[in-house]
């Protein structure tokens, strides 16, 4: 059996009623129709209990590899329980509510053998209506980044050039550029990595786990692309809808992810300034009602 160029992981977790738009527009792509071969594809299953296993073997065979982890071991997890049955030099994760375009796979792979330190690429994103997806790419967190994406500040025009992230979302997403992050629900990465900067970290259950990879990664000297040519669409969040608080969930990750890579004195400062804004706030809304309260006395 031919080598494949590409393995794609999708991981479940009670995704049945979305894994056809991810699984079919694999097999629907032109270069996997045309090589049957091109793209091994895998579902990595987190204890699924609404029948997810059982409809993918009846719908698709032996066309895809299912990895049965028995439990809800979070997205680094499951990921990880995929890398190490799979073989192909390219690794390329989407999540079971994305959908591929035609040549997603062929444009990427073909970019990352064309730019040997690319070690992580992401497809251009789109949401259901059309628009891009321009959360889809971003920068790391600096001291001043974090604060203003973690307040109101951040949205005010004179400081949101220095938000991370505020010059991507007003960029035009037509070109292949060189970013700090790309989101793991359409990302490809070298399998050269898991060898230097070792897989996904575990601690992170669910979101930044890409983000902390690719920081990593960039640690090794390694680069990551946006790739635009590689295109898919993503609806976002359909398989935690209702399972879960996910913005407590990001919060979590975000914090531990500053704790790994910025340390305790980075990230207690930062608490703390976040908590002297709302002081700010509480001091200014009191000295208007005294103001007030004056005003009306006299």
């Amino acid at each position: 059996m031919p080598n494949p160029s590409v393995d794609v992981v999708v991981v479940c977790w009670n995704d049945k009623a979305n894994i056809t738009k991810a699984l079919d527009s694999v097999f629907a792509l032109p270069e996997v129709r045309e090589d049957p071969h091109f793209a091994n594809v895998v579902v990595s299953d987190n204890g699924s209990t609404d029948g997810s296993r059982e409809f993918i073997r009846e719908r698709y065979g032996d066309r895809v590899t299912i990895v049965e982890n028995g439990a809800n071991l979070g997205f680094a997890a499951a990921c990880n329980r995929a890398f190490v049955v799979t073989w192909s030099p390219y690794v390329y994760l989407l999540n079971p509510d994305a959908e591929l375009k035609a040549g997603a796979l062929r444009e990427i792979v073909a970019f990352m053998e064309a730019h040997p330190r690319c070690g992580i690429a992401g497809s251009r994103i789109y949401n259901l209506d059309g628009s891009i997806q321009r959360d889809a790419v971003g920068e790391f967190d600096t001291w001043a980044g974090a604060f203003l994406r973690s307040s109101a500040w951040g949205e005010l025009p004179p400081l949101r050039r220095f938000a991370n992230g505020a010059s991507l979302r007003e960029w035009d997403f037509s070109t292949p550029r060189k970013v700090d992050i790309v989101i793991g629900a359409a990302m490809a990465i070298r399998r050269e990595l898991f060898a230097q900067v070792g897989m996904f970290d575990e601690r992170f259950f669910l979101y930044h786990e890409e983000v902390d990879f690719a920081k990593r990664a960039a640690g090794a000297g390694w680069e990551t692309w946006y790739v635009p040519a590689s295109e898919a669409v993503h609806e976002g969040r359909a398989s935690a809808r209702g399972s879960y608080n996910v913005e407590t969930r990001k919060q979590r990750s975000r914090r531990a992810y500053w704790l790994k890579h910025h340390g305790p004195l980075w990230y207690g400062s930062l608490v703390a300034a976040l908590a002297g804004r709302y002081a700010l706030y509480a001091g200014a809304a009191a000295g208007i009602a005294i103001a007030a309260r004056r005003m009306l006395g006299r």
